[in-house]
């Protein structure tokens, strides 16, 4: 009989363009996930649902499930009789209508550690372990989760301090240092005394002031800066010279939910000669609490190598505060502290681990424009932001690695994505098709109007806000593919009789869709169109979907959303990655059938012998199995031996 694993890993990735994932460790450039495959299967038809956006689709893997199922149909939610101008993002798991694998686990007494996987926050775990899972990364406190269930784990994102002007930036003037207690220093170093500005923190933090001293260490020029909360040795948080980044930095920080203790770090971008051009980067203040259970979890997990940081470090990178290298450091910080906290959970009673990363998701939702021949600005950098791209996929691939090399070579291990990525499109309205098609309405617009209305979207493009005239309206556009008949007596406001005319709009919908070519380019934006029940072909249905569900073509509108599975548009490709290594495994093999993301879960369940969740749609991948009958043989050989002890113990006694 086969053995089953001892060890369950679902490693998810973010967005990643799979083929290049698969190019890349054919090459060695990503050398765990190369193991990995040369050991396992590659599903090279990794198909997602509709559409391809991540609470959806992480949802998915989790429970096996299609978002018609689970009921996270979008990036948002909206809730069948609320107002159709109303909804909040999908990172709450109580808006989950299935069950997870790791609660399907817990019923048969195993213990998961799940690691900031989106749409898991509060934890629905009785035992086992449990990291953020509210947001996007540890430290992204998403719109929706009350905050009564959260706190948030980063009280500032990143800052710079700089004597020349940058965006949110926090400003460096120079005087004579004086007054410094235990900090040596020559007689020509300068200091100042900076208001830190605290870009968007997530709960209000008492103003913080920093002070800043730069020094000649033996020379004629600026070359050493310490960065302190207060001038005296104590009070000293690093001393740098250029291209140096401090070690994590311990503090107690004062925030409208009182003292959080939090950590963060400094990098001395530059230092001129004469100390004119100074920049200082710190990647955010992250507090040591709010985002473990059980709670105790927060004291036991340190890494002194890394930083959860978030994804504002894009940001500094698109506001020049940082360059391409320092992008790559500050996220490997972010790498090593989900391998460092994953090291010290390995060290408890676990069965099953889960672990979601959203660097590079980022990436493209960054520079995709640059990546892209056809769209970049500047040719000649398109290898720059290529070799970032690598760079920050390298970094991905060594906390795999380790990871997968701490649990162990009996563990059963998936790789997957939520979807891939495409390059950025044109841009359309499609609630100016609804207009123009005369089913929406807006108010007249007043000078100086700002009043918040429904937000209409289409590619990823989100126009002006304007206020919607519902008793004109008929339709209006929700969320990334959905639009919604306004309905009296299911709607607050709504207006189209259900039955007769309810059918007549949702003809009419679909018509101007589909017959809408972009006056710019003369193509059709929308690929496909299909009414809710119809829609069940693309995994979404039911009351928590539109009345109408469409699909655009991939060279219109962002990154990833609402587009088809199959889709490529320049260099990217919006199927999703998906391996499988382990006992129990197909070696070296890649498979061409079609692979559902919801297929994820029933295979590990047949394979590592786990109950399945309550409501998986989904079904075991034998093409990746060794054996795809040695359940059956098994089961068989259990009858044989069976009947064996019946005919012994059935035959009469011996005389």
């Amino acid at each position: 009989m086969s053995k089953a694993p001892s060890k369950v890993l679902f490693l998810g990735i973010d967005s990643p363009v799979a083929p290049t994932i698969f190019k890349w460790a054919q090459e060695g450039k990503l050398p765990a996930l190369k193991k990995l495959m040369d050991r396992g299967v590659f599903c090279e038809n990794g198909l997602v649902p509709f559409p391809t956006i991540t609470p959806p689709n992480w949802t998915s893997i989790a429970t096996g499930a299609w978002p018609g199922t689970h009921g996270i149909t979008d990036f948002d939610v909206h809730t069948p009789g609320t107002p159709l101008d109303v909804t909040h993002q999908g990172f709450d798991s109580r808006d989950i209508a299935a069950e997870t694998i790791w609660e399907a686990g817990e019923r048969a007494g195993k213990r998961s550690i799940v690691m900031n996987w989106p749409t898991s926050w509060p934890k629905r775990m009785k035992e086992g372990y449990q990291i953020a899972g509210y947001g996007l990364n540890i430290t992204d406190w998403r719109e929706g989760i009350p905050i009564e269930d959260l706190t948030s784990t980063l009280l500032a994102q990143d800052i710079l301090l700089s004597t020349e002007y940058y965006p949110h930036f926090s400003e460096v003037v120079w005087q004579k240092a004086s007054g410094w207690q235990g900090v040596e220093h020559g007689p020509q170093a300068l200091e100042a005394k900076v208001n830190v500005n605290l870009w968007r923190p997530k709960i209000p933090v008492q103003p913080i002031t920093w002070y800043v001293l730069v020094d000649k260490s033996g020379g004629s020029a600026f070359d050493t800066v310490v960065i302190a909360r207060d001038k005296t040795k104590a009070g000293a948080y690093a001393r740098l010279k250029v291209g140096e980044w401090s070690p994590n930095v311990y503090d107690t920080f004062e925030t409208e939910q009182g003292p959080k203790q939090a950590a963060t770090r400094f990098k001395l971008l530059e230092l001129s000669p004469d100390a004119q051009q100074f920049r200082v980067y710190c990647p955010g203040i992250f507090s040591l609490s709010g985002w473990g259970f059980p709670a105790e979890l927060e004291q036991e997990i340190t890494s002194e190598r890394g930083l959860p940081t978030a994804r504002t470090a894009y940001e500094a990178f698109l506001a020049e505060w940082i360059d391409g290298q320092t992008l790559v450091e500050a996220y490997d910080l972010h790498h090593n502290w989900l391998v460092d906290a994953t090291k010290t959970l390995f060290q408890k009673p676990w069965d099953m681990y889960f672990l979601h990363i959203h660097t590079i998701d980022w990436i493209y939702h960054t520079f995709s424009v640059e990546l892209e021949p056809l769209l970049a600005r500047n040719q000649e950098l398109i290898p720059y932001y290529q070799d970032i791209e690598l760079r920050l996929h390298q970094g991905v691939d060594r906390c795999l690695g380790e990871i997968i090399e701490a649990a162990g070579d009996d563990a059963l291990v998936v790789v997957m994505s939520d979807h891939g990525v495409k390059a950025r499109g044109h841009k359309f309205d499609v609630g100016s098709i609804l207009a123009k098609a005369g089913l929406l309405a807006y108010v007249p617009e007043e000078p100086g109007d700002k009043a918040a209305g429904l937000e209409t979207k289409g590619a990823g493009l989100m126009p002006k806000v304007r206020k919607v005239d519902w008793s004109k309206t008929k339709a209006v556009s929700q969320r990334t593919v959905h639009i919604y008949v306004n309905v009296k007596g299911r709607d607050p406001q709504g207006i189209v009789e259900p039955g007769e005319e309810y059918e007549k709009v949702r003809d009419e919908i679909i018509k101007a869709l589909l017959e809408y070519v972009d006056p710019q380019t003369g193509l059709h934006p929308v690929a496909l169109a299909l009414k809710n029940e119809d829609a069940r072909i693309l995994g979404i249905w039911g009351p928590r979907a539109g009345d109408v569900i469409y699909a655009e073509d991939p060279r219109f509108g962002k990154e990833h959303g609402p587009y088809l599975t199959t889709n490529k548009f320049g260099f990217g490709d919006l199927r999703g990655l998906i391996m499988f290594a382990g006992p129990g495994i197909r070696q070296g093999v890649v498979i061409e059938r079609n692979v559902w993301l919801t297929d994820l879960v029933p295979t590990v369940c047949h394979v590592a012998e786990l109950p399945v969740p309550d409501k998986c749609d989904g079904a075991v991948i034998y093409q990746a199995l060794e054996d795809p009958d040695a359940r059956v043989k098994e089961l068989q050989a259990l009858r044989r031996n069976v009947e064996r002890l019946k005919r012994m113990v059935e035959r009469p006694p011996m005389c």
